[in-house]
């Protein structure tokens, strides 16, 4: 990447990142502050602020922001976090100084008149309010008020109803003009922009930014933590959810890349060792994951899971015997190179489009004062080896540091007493002397060529197959998807959920491969295999980087052609989705959409609700997404679309061998008419 900064003379710093894979250009306003920064009673102005600068500036009124932007093809946004407010526009080029004119005009010169504001407070607490019916929300909100009790990152970003009710028109102008000062942000564009004549076009815009002088915060310091906190909030919803926090220090420290490592290793990935043993092996949880909350100041290191809670018991005993197996044998030199393959490629991948360059540039100039931090970062993740891997686990995961809550229907003082149990047995041994293992990680990382875009190409091979060809060479990237006439519209009379329990269990092996095969191979080679079931289709989706292409091509074709649909497998993807068919009432918004939908299409299969019926659901099994899958599997039913840089020859000759499929379709396309009960 072409990275350069400059500085405005109001002091507004800005960054230009240059890139000319797409006609498009992505520009970012970072305010360096955020909830964290807000005062009593200021508690939640930062999110309010987010939403009352699209109200009304100097030359738009209300409305006309978000019209003009999007008259002209662009998406724009904005989020408020702990420590920062981001505010951003993607646009043609060809209407870049539209967008820059619009997020000026939003970060510069917002009117917040009192009727808008009046207006956009109602929003704002009906938000709030929704939020307590969002079952993650509250799950969140609650690790952190448990594991923060002084820190302001104890506080729900959106902040509490009656500040938002009772707060002034003055008090949020004072707030603005005290943090949102240019020398307060920076400016990140990047995309197709010239170069030459960027800095006077954003001059033109960004330097009539009045100068202000920048309010000083002061962050409340968390005690040190002297020993496990635990609580258990009863909530009226189907499903459990729970957390597993330990304190980590703050984004800059020297350990964050180890600790990155060691929870992508626990909880990220089919492969990981969590999702292998409590949902692969036996479906203990509906889900569980591990991550790092990283930020300016002390963060977490988290374990997050849903389950039935009378799956408590056996989860937290599944959790400690894999921390406790982690922490005695460490990880095997697989397991680091997947995993730092797989940071990388990441990082690659969000390298792709013009709000991944922003973002990732926009993060480490917040963080670090330097844009290009992102190598750095790599860096220090390709020198980690096992033993700084298990060293940082050692000294972060530490039993006066523990923090764990649940959100949960009934049982709550039993899950409460297991936590506390879990708690309190939570010990670390003696750190063990075992052999130093280095992520093997090869050098040819960036393939350089000669741009080239050339012009869709359509294919018909010999068995039936449907191909798209777009083949563009100033990317690494490769993306194939593959679709056949299927879903909702395809499924069999009484079979309701089985199209998507198809898609659920499509890569649950194949003739000449298990389920663990295809999960290793796919994340060995950091790939993105999804399956989906729509509407009308049902497909298999795949991204990958180009160095990995020859070890993926066969067995994406393999995938996409041979499924076994195996037996336990079946049955193991029924269960989770049989519960998600009893826990939709967690859901509003998917009941109201539902409901919307059988009114407008009536007995159509598009009023159906894709994850069927329960009493139909628990009747379908491997032979009947067989008979499916019979069904749809035709040569002349299966369109393919292959783009990015990929060899050609390999994939046409691997497309090729599913020739031996040479049934003529089993079904017609149904013709079925809208028959809603309105007339």
């Amino acid at each position: 990447m072409k990275i350069k900064k400059l500085q405005l003379k109001n002091g507004l710093k800005v960054i230009l990142n240059h890139s000319t894979k797409a006609p498009v250009v992505n520009m970012q306003t970072w305010v360096r502050t955020g909830s964290a920064d807000e005062r009593k009673t200021e508690e939640g102005i930062s999110h309010f602020i987010e939403h009352l600068v699209f109200k009304g500036s100097q030359h738009f009124k209300v409305g006309e922001i978000a019209k003009v932007i999007e008259s002209s093809g662009g998406e724009l946004n904005a989020y408020t976090s702990f420590d920062e407010t981001v505010f951003y526009i993607t646009i043609s080029k060809e209407f870049m100084e539209t967008g820059f004119n619009a997020l000026s005009q939003m970060m510069g010169f917002p009117t917040f008149e009192k009727a808008e504001v009046d207006n956009e407070r109602e929003v704002v607490i009906e938000e709030i309010r929704r939020g307590k019916d969002s079952l993650s929300r509250r799950a969140s909100q609650l690790m952190f008020s448990t594991a923060f009790k002084k820190h302001p990152y104890g506080i729900p970003v959106i902040g509490f109803e009656k500040n938002i009710k009772e707060m002034s028109v003055q008090k949020i102008k004072k707030f603005y003009q005290d943090r949102y000062s240019p020398k307060n942000m920076f400016l990140v564009v990047s995309g197709d922009f010239d170069q030459k004549t960027i800095k006077k076009r954003i001059e033109k815009f960004f330097l009539p930014f009045k100068s202000t002088k920048v309010r000083k915060t002061t962050r409340k310091k968390e005690p040190v933590q002297t020993g496990f906190r635990v609580s258990v909030e009863k909530a009226d919803f189907e499903k459990t959810i729970c957390y597993i926090a330990w304190k980590i220090p703050s984004i800059k420290s020297k350990d964050i890349p180890a600790l990155d490592i060691f929870s992508q290793i626990l909880g990220s990935g089919e492969s990981s060792r969590l999702f292998q043993n409590m949902r692969i092996k036996k479906s203990v949880v509906f889900s569980i994951g591990s991550g790092l909350m990283t930020t300016k100041d002390e963060g977490l290191f988290y374990i997050q899971m849903s389950l039935k809670p009378e799956n408590m018991r056996e989860a937290l005993e599944d959790i400690s015997k894999t921390l406790d197996e982690v922490m005695r044998d460490g990880f095997t030199a697989e397991e680091i190179t997947r995993t730092v393959t797989r940071m990388r490629s990441d990082d690659l991948f969000s390298l792709e489009t013009v709000e991944g360059l922003s973002n990732k540039v926009g993060q480490f100039e917040f963080y670090f004062n330097n844009p290009n931090y992102f190598d750095e970062y790599l860096k220090l993740v390709n020198k980690t080896d096992s033993t700084k891997i298990l060293k940082s686990a050692y000294k972060f995961l530490n039993p006066k540091t523990l923090t764990t809550v649940c959100l949960t229907k009934e049982k709550d003082k039993e899950i409460n007493q297991l936590l506390t149990n879990f708690s309190k047995n939570f010990k670390l041994k003696a750190m063990p002397k075992l052999k130093v293992l280095k992520p093997k990680i090869g050098k040819n990382w960036n393939i350089k060529t000669q741009a080239t875009h050339n012009p869709i190409e359509m294919i018909k091979l010999d068995n039936g197959v449907t191909l798209y060809l777009k083949e563009t060479t100033d990317t690494n990237l490769i993306s194939v998807k593959s679709a056949f006439l299927g879903g909702l519209r395809f499924e069999p009379e009484n079979k309701s959920g089985s199209s998507e329990l198809l898609s659920r269990t499509w890569l649950s092996g194949t003739k000449s491969r298990s389920e663990n095969d295809i999960i290793s191979l796919v994340e060995n080679n950091a790939a993105s295999f999804n399956t989906v079931s729509g509407r009308n289709t049902t497909g298999l989706s795949f991204e990958c980087l180009r160095q990995f292409e020859d070890n993926l091509v066969d067995l994406y074709v393999d995938c996409l052609m041979n499924p076994t649909f195996e037996t336990s497998i079946v049955e193991r993807e029924k269960a989770v989705q049989l519960e998600q068919i009893k826990q939709k009432n967690d859901q509003p918004t998917q009941i109201a959409i539902l409901a919307f939908q059988q009114m407008l299409f009536g007995k159509h299969p598009y009023s159906k609700d894709g994850l069927g019926t329960a009493e139909q659901l628990s009747l379908i099994g491997h032979k009947d997404l067989m008979d499916i899958w019979a069904t749809i599997n035709q040569p002349e039913n299966l369109k393919i679309s292959i783009v990015g840089n990929f060899k050609k020859k390999k994939w046409l000759d691997e497309l090729q061998k599913t020739g031996q499929v040479k049934n003529k379709l089993k079904f017609k396309i149904p013709n079925l008419d809208f028959h809603s009960p309105q007339k």
